[in-house]
């Protein structure tokens, strides 16, 4: 406590000594002011005279160099009588101003110690690890985990533990790093290898890469129940240019399928069965991938193994939508993902969200007379404008 009122006397005597000069008297009026600057003028009109007399100054010259030196006399004079003829109330208000300046210190921790918590000690990272766990946030709560990682990194359980709280997060990219690690560790399960598959295609924005494919291959071994791993494999073969192949997969799943999965797939059919018959070209169809973005799901979820229900599902696909907005704000030059963001949004009946999204886009864009095109025939096909 003492600390503090140091530093107050500190800052307000630092204040004071700055000031103090400023706040010193003024002459009386009438007493006559000699300060340096006429003192210079006196030299010089002296100097004047003793060059003038030696010859060194031709009398024009001598002359002229008095008129000058009385100008500055005379616009010295005016400035002081200016200065003394101040009205008392201003220069009152001056040093109240000054009283003030050097007073706010105090006053400043006078109300902190009134309103603030003084005697709170800081919390240092590593001591917020030693939160109880009744207090502890989650930032807390993760920070705790990764730092028993840290000594620990051959705890597969741990990782088992981080991966989904990274996908609520967000962190696509630690995600699916600690579902492999924990599948190196622990072996291969369905809520793993979906978390893992999710995780790479959300990392890539709802592209299905090789090892997500991968991973969804070896969850419909375990799981050939599960439309989730038929559906995404699906989308990958459409990626991968097999129209064909996609269709059949496409119409075979449409026939058990229940909501939200029928109506993706149906939505898929149709974008693929009109690029087979040449009505559309395939940029103008929205992307399977960014249709169906998803996210870790819900604890039911992930205790049925992998088997969604609807409302699961749902959430699934808007959390994926929405980390694919929050990536193209921080990086927003990607305008094939703008266009997957528009799309997505359409499908999931979110028109309000696509159009602000299409006009992000544009202002992203703006002067790009290509990307601008491109963009306005996405907005035409889509029923949006132009």
């Amino acid at each position: 406590m003492a600390l503090f009122f140091l530093f107050a006397v500190l800052a307000a005597a630092v204040v004071w000594a700055v000031t103090r000069p400023l706040m010193a008297p003024a002459p009386a009026s009438g007493e006559p002011v000699e300060d340096n600057e006429i003192a210079v003028y006196r030299d010089q009109l002296a100097e004047i005279e003793t060059e003038r007399a030696d010859g060194l100054l031709g009398g024009a010259e001598a002359e002229g160099a008095r008129i000058e030196l009385a100008r500055r006399l005379i616009r010295r004079a005016e400035s002081q009588q200016h200065t003394e003829s101040r009205p008392a109330s201003e220069k009152g208000i001056g040093k109240l101003a000054l009283y003030a300046a050097a007073s706010l210190p105090v006053i400043a921790v006078a109300v902190y110690l009134a309103v603030g918590s003084p005697l709170v000690p800081s919390q240092p990272y590593a001591a917020r690890l030693d939160t109880p766990l009744e207090q502890a946030t989650a930032s807390d709560l993760v920070a705790r985990v990764e730092a028993h990682l840290r000594q620990h990194p051959e705890d597969g359980r741990g990782w088992d533990v981080l991966a989904p709280v990274y996908m609520r997060m967000g962190d696509f990219s630690q995600a699916a790093d600690s579902f492999q690690r924990a599948i190196r560790l622990l072996g291969e399960s369905p809520k793993r290898l979906a978390g893992f598959a999710r995780a790479s295609i959300m990392l890539q924005n709802g592209v299905v890469t090789e090892p997500a494919r991968k991973a969804y291959e070896k969850l419909r071994t375990l799981e050939p129940q599960s439309i989730e791993p038929q559906v995404w494999l699906a989308i990958a073969r459409e990626q991968d240019g097999d129209l064909k192949g996609a269709e059949a997969e496409y119409q075979r799943l449409l026939q058990g399928a229940e909501e939200p999965w029928k109506g993706l797939l149906t939505a898929r059919l149709d974008a693929v069965t009109a690029q087979l018959s040449g009505k559309a070209p395939p940029q103008a169809q929205p992307s399977a991938a960014a249709e169906a973005p998803m996210s870790e799901p819900s604890p039911d979820a992930k205790a049925a193994v992998g088997a969604m229900s609807p409302d699961d599902q749902q959430k699934f696909i808007g959390q994926m939508v929405d980390g694919l907005a929050a990536r193209l704000k921080q990086n927003g030059d990607d305008l094939d993902g703008w266009k997957r963001l528009v799309r997505s949004y359409v499908v999931l009946g979110r028109r309000d969200d696509a159009l602000a999204a299409l006009t992000s886009a544009r202002g992203q864009f703006a002067g790009n007379e290509g990307s601008l095109a491109q963009l306005n025939e996405l907005a035409q096909s889509l029923g949006l404008g132009s």
